[in-house]
């Protein structure tokens, strides 16, 4: 079982007759870390609203965005850990949220309520499509958005070095013209398309009888991509506006 989500990425599972992973205790689970991340980044939110703090929004965001990433590198490589650090990740990412979407606010007025429905829609959508069979995981879905993901991953990388070390950015790509807006619905695109495989993850992982601590790995694997569509919404929708 494999996912292009990074979190489930080469997560060797094996079977437990005991007690099995269910689909519904993976929903469940997915379900309550993202209404943990929500509910402090409206907190987060608004605080540095009533404030007008961007200090404390852009350290929170920072913050969030680190630890997140320090956690689920943690859960990818030890997946046992995943129930411990499954409430601290939704906590970092609820900071992080908080603080890039007051970001976002501040200069795009109502960009995070459009990315927040926007990332609602899709995810029913997509769920709903998997379900009636209409869109599948199959292996060469699979090997196209990990390829794309691949890319997408390298681009920002490499974006990120130039920015730290040359302060500079890669030429067009992201900027407010035609070629940065389309690059921006990309990584939208390919940020959704990663629901499809996770969706098959657990389901496949359920019908393996996979251990029920794996419950947690997935629900961090699902808000992940949760808050990589968000965000990726959130940064077309202000492209747009430019």
């Amino acid at each position: 079982m494999q996912s292009n989500n990074p979190i489930l990425t080469r997560v060797e599972t094996y079977s437990d007759y005991r007690h099995p992973m269910t689909i519904q205790g993976a929903v469940n689970k997915s379900v309550m870390l993202t209404c943990i991340a929500a509910g402090l980044g409206l907190v987060f939110f608004f605080y540095c609203a009533m404030s007008m703090n961007f200090g404390l929004a852009s350290v929170g965001a920072m913050v969030g965005a680190i630890g997140g990433f320090i956690l689920a590198l943690i859960t990818t490589f030890k997946p046992e850990t995943a129930r411990t650090l499954a409430i601290p990740y939704a906590l970092f990412e609820g900071a992080f949220l908080g603080g890039i979407s007051f970001v976002f606010q501040a200069k795009y007025p109502g960009a995070p309520l459009q990315a927040l429905l926007a990332t609602f829609v899709t995810t029913l959508v997509l769920f709903g499509l998997y379900k009636m069979r209409i869109i599948r995981a199959t292996e060469k879905f699979k090997a196209i958005v990990l390829s794309a993901t691949l890319a997408i991953c390298i681009v920002f990388v490499v974006q990120m070095m130039m920015s730290m070390i040359f302060s500079s950015s890669i030429p067009y790509v992201f900027e407010s013209n035609a070629l940065g807006l389309g690059f921006a619905a990309f990584v939208a695109v390919i940020a959704s398309l990663n629901l499809i495989l996770d969706f098959d993850l657990i389901e496949s992982a359920a019908a393996q009888r996979a251990p029920q601590a794996f419950e947690w790995t997935c629900a961090i694997a699902l808000l992940a991509t949760l808050v990589w569509m968000y965000i990726s919404f959130l940064r077309l929708i202000g492209m747009s506006r430019d």
